[in-house]
């Protein structure tokens, strides 16, 4: 029985994403007396999970009717990703008198895993359709 490739792409990221939300709670939960998040872990890993899972579907998608435009709508998925979290942080960046870091290392620190999940398997959608 041959499974469709596209079920591997949620898959995956549920994969990846529960073990990466536990760890990161567990390190929020023990530094959170020294420092007050704006964002939940929750919150930020549904906005990770949600963006992600929608560039790849769409990238797979891509891949399947124009192959050769993979490398195209990658570079534009990540520029609205990119702008999409600019929106997602506007509260936090608009907020006076509190430090924002905590916050941005929270948001930034699996924002990039995420990228570099989508990197590597954008890289394993080019193979596949390379002729």
């Amino acid at each position: 029985m041959k499974v469709n490739k596209f079920y591997f792409i949620p898959t995956l990221l549920v994969l990846v994403t529960l073990p990466l939300y536990f760890l990161h709670r567990l390190i929020v939960d023990s530094i959170s007396d020294s420092f007050i998040f704006y964002y939940s872990i929750w919150s930020v890993y549904t906005f990770h999970f949600v963006v992600t899972l929608v560039i790849l579907s769409v990238l797979y998608l891509v891949s399947k009717i124009v192959p050769n435009y993979i490398g195209f709508a990658f570079l534009g998925f990540i520029l609205l990703k990119m702008i999409a979290a600019i929106v997602f942080l506007i509260p936090l960046i608009k907020m006076e008198q509190v430090s924002k870091i905590p916050d941005f290392v929270s948001f930034f620190s699996p924002y990039f895993l995420y990228l570099f999940l989508e990197i590597v398997l954008t890289l394993r959608l080019l193979r596949q359709s390379a002729p």
